[in-house]
């Protein structure tokens, strides 16, 4: 017997009966205490039930330990999966942020060659106009040229430390842009108005309408040369010598050129906004009808065709369709010369 069971208190037997001609083994187990002794019996049947409830407990164990690792493990790569998984949409999200991203620089930029080259353009614009009114206003070239690049400076100014973003570096283009097309409206005005002011000069009667003379007779009431009884004078009569030449007193076109009645040889030139000027009793018209004149252009010759006493001009100036006077056109500064 072993000693261990002894120190514990444990006497084993061996007993042996004898049943349908085969020998059971019977295991008796003693145990000494204090209230006496106890006896265990431990029969084959008993020892292989017992036998088999432990190994189907230590199955049942294993498998349930089994099951519970691996839905232990199962977990934990669901888990890793899980995480992983998360980390790979994560990591397409900033690939996507990072693809957008630089598809709005892209986009910026061109934005950007866009705006730059409409400024290049204005200012081209800008430019031309400016010197186009530079010629117009006779300004000197070098008090205004635009050409050459202004000048700007100044004392030192305290930086800011403030980095320039897209947004500001937009802003920034987007007022240049505003002040340039407001620069070019104004310019256009400006523009307009110097070339009214100069169709004005070119269309407007002014000067003399002969090279050589002097006024024989002026615009309003005086004597009839030929009944001898007061009469209205509608215009301003230049004499001078027989072959005169004749000049226009403002850019026009030619609307009569021939004989009109007392008028005799008569050129009649419509200037624009309702001036018209007619020179009378021409010996020879130089121009036609239809045709485009200058202002100081020869369109005929001194003469004393219809009714007239010796060789004048009869100049008169038409205001949308009413005789004026025609002395506030003339160039009074210059003397007529004989």
């Amino acid at each position: 017997m072993s000693p261990e069971l002894l120190r514990m208190g444990f006497i084993v037997g061996i007993d042996y009966k004898k049943r349908k001609k085969k020998y059971m083994k019977n295991i008796i187990v003693l145990k000494q205490t204090e209230s006496g002794t106890q006896s265990y019996h431990l029969s084959d049947a008993v020892m292989r039930k017992k036998i088999i409830a432990i190994l189907a407990l230590s199955t049942a164990t294993i498998m349930m330990l089994g099951i519970v690792m691996g839905y232990f493990i199962f977990n934990q790569q669901s888990e890793v999966n899980t995480e992983f998984n998360n980390i790979q949409l994560l990591v397409n999200e900033k690939q996507n942020d990072i693809q957008q991203f630089k598809a709005d620089v892209n986009s910026e930029l061109d934005a950007l060659a866009l705006q730059i080259g409409g400024l290049y353009a204005q200012s081209m614009r800008i430019n031309a106009l400016g010197d186009r009114l530079t010629d117009v206003a006779k300004i000197e070239s070098s008090e205004f040229d635009f050409s050459t690049e202004p000048g700007i400076g100044g004392a030192g100014l305290e930086l800011t430390h403030k980095e320039n973003t897209p947004q500001d570096l937009f802003a920034s283009l987007y007022s240049i842009q505003a002040n340039f097309q407001h620069q070019e409206e104004q310019l256009g005005l400006l523009n307009d108005l110097l070339n009214e002011k100069d169709l004005d000069q070119q269309i407007k009667p002014s000067g003399k309408p002969i090279r050589k003379g002097w006024i024989s007779s002026s615009y309003g009431g005086r004597v009839d040369p030929f009944t001898g009884k007061q009469a209205f004078h509608s215009g301003i009569d230049f004499s001078g010598k027989q072959g005169s030449i004749i000049q226009a007193m403002a850019e026009g076109v030619v609307i009569w050129a021939g004989k009109r009645g007392n008028y005799g040889n008569l050129v009649e030139i419509d200037h624009g906004s309702g001036y018209v000027t007619r020179y009378a009793h021409l010996s020879k018209v130089s121009v036609s009808t239809g045709e485009k004149v200058e202002k100081a252009q020869a369109i005929g010759v001194m003469g004393k065709t219809g009714r007239a006493t010796s060789a004048h001009l009869h100049f008169e100036v038409l205001k949308k369709g009413h005789k004026i006077n025609p002395w506030p056109f003339l160039a009074r500064k210059q003397k007529l010369k004989t």
